[in-house]
């Protein structure tokens, strides 16, 4: 089998919105296309840290989407952003989030961003939409799950080319009604009317239900499809049906050391994880798991029992879909894309936060027994996110590995050579010119509906997933990230990261992916030219992709 098999972590393979803005919700004249081209299923995870699946070797049962990894390509060296809507906002693009509009998750307050362009806090017009763009193509599409890259009708989904669409609009809870910030009930779009759900709503199971009703509903219209099911899972507030998570009961009763080292083992016999890896250190400040109470144990070891029954369930409901397209004949013709938004979440937002933590206060019964129930809001925390994690250091909202580097994968009987490993580095701006390819059309360039718009950046994939020995970006290609001061750069095997977290002490830290991919040796004092030569390619970055300040 070619491709690449063993190596890891390496750059090459081895065996509130403007409404005056134009809308791109008008209906377009789509051709009728004979159903030759394949499908496409996007599937996108919600905070999945890479080592929290099966096939990464997770305890946690992941059967369907392992099943669906053997027959197809593991990308070990994938790229997505430090958080959720600048991850969406280049998987829509195909640039950098700083020109779609996601300079910032939020409207600025920054006097420098506000007004600017790229930092709207939605999904600008200066870029055409994947769904836009695959619609004028010929495929019906669709979406479920969660947008967060515009909260209005006018930058919704219908507005950037998803003819039926189920969205939250910018995440929400996971069981019942209730809003993840408060207060009061959760605000999701079924289509353009804005609605609230009932008591008995899952977000796994009901996303996954909608996008097999809107399959359903045009199947054997002789048109492709475009199906995107952004799930919430296993995002915060941990959330899943009482079933799901006694299932897991006692399983982390040892605690977050001992299920990382578990993982880490297990990784390192996977060839995830360098062979002489020795494993990163505890979260600097978290107590060990022998410190804490039997009370403070059983309850954080509940917590990890939710997550884990919210990646089970995320799995099981995949599979239900696959089940689904099998039944219809659609499955041998689906492109499917599997991938994370972003790493872990470390952080306890749940009591960090003056206005979540007043809203838990007001809204929910944290108490052993009701933890996971819709009534509940906990986090998961550093230290069984430093376990998601296993192979990279930190976590999401930071420019290291741990919040960039994702768990993804293709899967396709003819476009994709099964069964491999590719370590070709790629990143999410990399998905929309594969699908264009696949849809066989192409990007609009620098106009589309009479509007000047921008290039991609983003370079196909379908070459490396036939044929994994071809490459995807060339050495002298980088990729840079930056997030409320994160901010980090990659070109070939090196890296330089920002780390805003230490205040007026962050400096520029230097590290070889190749050789030190858990970022654990710091450079800079002994590699001062390649620092230099880094921090020059940094502003040429900041530059071409307008970052203000």
């Amino acid at each position: 089998m070619a491709g690449c098999i063993f190596a890891a972590f390496i750059f090459g393979c081895q065996k509130t919105a403007e409404l005056e803005q134009p809308s791109d919700s008008l209906d377009s004249a789509a051709p009728s296309v004979l159903m030759k081209r394949p499908n496409i299923l996007l599937i996108v995870a919600d905070d999945l840290g890479y080592a929290d699946l099966g096939v990464f070797g997770s305890e946690i049962p992941t059967p369907n989407i392992d099943a669906l990894v053997k027959n197809g390509m593991l990308l070990t060296n994938f790229y997505a952003n430090m958080a959720c809507s600048p991850t969406r906002a280049m998987l829509m693009s195909g640039t950098d989030s700083h020109l779609a509009g996601l300079g910032v998750m939020n409207p600025p307050q920054n006097p420098a961003q506000i007004g600017q362009p790229g930092y709207e806090a939605y999904l600008n017009f200066r870029v055409a939409s994947m769904a836009n763009l695959l619609k004028d193509a010929g495929y019906r599409t669709y979406m479920a799950g969660k947008w967060h890259l515009g909260e209005t009708v006018e930058t919704g989904p219908r507005a950037r080319g998803f003819e039926k669409s189920f969205i939250s609009i910018d995440g929400a809870a996971h069981l019942g009604g209730l809003s993840w910030d408060g207060p009061g009930l959760a605000p999701y779009r079924d289509g353009e009317d804005l609605v609230t759900v009932g008591d008995d709503f899952y977000t796994t199971r009901f996303y996954t239900n909608r996008m097999i009703e809107y399959i359903e509903a045009d199947r054997g219209d002789g048109q492709p499809f475009f199906a995107y099911l952004a799930y919430t899972a296993p995002h915060w507030p941990l959330q899943a049906p009482r079933a799901s998570i006694e299932k897991f009961k006692g399983w982390y009763d040892d605690g977050y050391e001992a299920l990382y080292q578990r993982r880490f083992s297990r990784m390192k016999e996977l060839g995830f994880v360098p062979e002489d890896a020795e494993g990163l250190p505890p979260v600097e400040g978290q107590p060990a798991w022998q410190e804490l109470t039997e009370e403070r144990q059983r309850i954080e070891a509940r917590k990890m029992e939710i997550y884990a029954a919210m990646v089970s369930d995320l799995d099981a409901y995949i599979g239900e879909l696959i089940t689904y397209l099998k039944s219809i004949g659609a499955f041998d013709n689906t492109f499917i894309f599997f991938m994370s938004d972003n790493g872990p979440e470390d952080k306890r937002r749940d009591l960090n936060n003056p206005a979540i933590a007043e809203w838990v206060a007001a809204c929910c019964d944290n108490s052993y027994d009701n933890l996971g129930d819709a009534d509940s809001y906990v986090m998961y925390g550093p230290n069984w996110a430093r376990a998601s994690s296993v192979a990279f250091y930190r976590a999401k909202s930071t420019g290291f590995e741990g919040g960039i580097h994702v768990p993804a994968f293709a899967h396709h009987p003819t476009l994709v050579e099964g069964g491999v490993r590719n370590d070709r580095f790629a990143t999410v701006m990399d998905i929309l010119p594969t699908f264009l390819d696949f849809a066989e059309t192409d990007h609009p360039g620098a106009a589309y509906r009479g509007r000047s718009i921008l290039p991609m950046k983003g370079k196909s994939l379908a070459a490396t997933l036939k044929a994994p020995e071809k490459t995807v970006h060339d050495e002298a290609a980088y990729v840079g990230w930056e997030l409320y001061g994160h901010r980090a750069l990659r070109q070939g095997d090196w890296k330089i990261v920002w780390d805003a977290a230490k205040g007026d002490d962050a400096a520029w830290e230097l590290y070889n992916i190749a050789d030190d991919p858990q970022e654990q040796n710091n450079l800079s004092g002994n590699e001062r030219e390649r620092l230099n030569a880094m921090i020059s390619l940094w502003e040429t970055y900041r530059e071409e992709n307008g970052l203000k300040p």
